[in-house]
């Protein structure tokens, strides 16, 4: 029986190279690429057939970061899939530093000047956003959503 496996975030970076590595090492697995951008998704599709022209590989949208998303992509896995072998959950985000130019102009001409340059402390800030369900974006992508897709 031809096994299953699902790689969240497989339209590029380390999720793109997972799968890669997963057809190197098993060229009978139907790979599920589980991604939110479907255009971004085909490509990654495409590219791997380029190097595995016999791969099963298909595509799911997923934005782990929407529970509504999740909940509707655990019933289609189940619904597309009688057997689950390997679920590898990579998809995440980071969220970007910024530098406070306001913390910087203020602590330039403070005591506190030397240890600010040497050690950023006050000068970066990241903003995490809320999601529509109420849940830190962060949090809900790299840790929530994957728990309730599992």
């Amino acid at each position: 029986m031809q096994k299953v496996a699902v790689v969240t975030g497989a339209s590029s970076g380390i999720g793109f190279a997972l799968c890669e590595r997963l057809l190197q090492e098993d060229a009978t697995l139907h790979l599920c690429l589980a991604c939110r951008n479907m255009e971004k998704a085909n490509v990654a599709r495409n590219k791997l057939l380029s190097s595995f022209p016999v791969a099963d590989i298909s595509i799911l949208q997923i934005d782990v970061g929407k529970m509504e998303s999740v909940l509707h992509a655990a019933e289609e896995i189940k619904t597309r899939f009688h057997r689950l072998d390997y679920l590898f959950l990579n998809a995440g985000v980071m969220v970007n530093p910024r530098i406070s130019f306001g913390a910087f102009l203020h602590g330039i001409f403070s005591r506190r000047a030397y240890q600010m340059l040497t050690t950023a402390e006050g000068l970066m800030s990241q903003e995490d956003t809320v999601t529509s369900d109420g849940l830190q974006e962060v949090f809900a992508t790299n840790l929530f959503g994957h728990f309730l897709l599992v």
